[in-house]
């Protein structure tokens, strides 16, 4: 019998996928919130790269590799939020230093996924 109750009280296991899912929904309704439709657009492709399994760690402490999803041999190396990308250094060298590119967006997701046991 106590096994049965252990298993009726046991927290129901929520997958990677699901996890994800409310990641980007939390995202999504503050980027809606601010109307910036680029960053909409920029989370939702950073979760196709999660999604994909385009991340994974890269050769130095810390830092993630994003595989690009339109140019298969291509990599980008994400150091915390800043990425070597084209896209990334366009923005910061215009000055926008809280721009965030969809493979940093991509980075940020995959750690917090790896923080919750994912």
């Amino acid at each position: 019998m106590q096994e049965t109750w252990a298993i009726l009280e046991a927290k129901p296991v929520v997958s990677r996928e699901a996890r994800l899912g409310s990641l980007l929904t939390c995202g999504l309704k503050k980027a809606v919130a601010k109307q910036d439709w680029g960053l909409v657009e920029r989370l939702t492709k950073a979760a196709a790269l999660v999604l994909a399994e385009a991340v994974s760690p890269g050769e130095r402490e810390g830092m993630l590799a994003v595989k690009s999803l339109t140019h298969a041999e291509q990599y980008y190396e994400v150091d915390g939020t800043a990425c070597s990308c084209k896209d990334y250094e366009h923005r910061h060298a215009q000055g926008e230093k809280a721009y965030y590119c969809k493979h940093g967006l991509s980075a940020m997701l995959y750690r917090r996924l790896a923080e919750q046991g994912a």
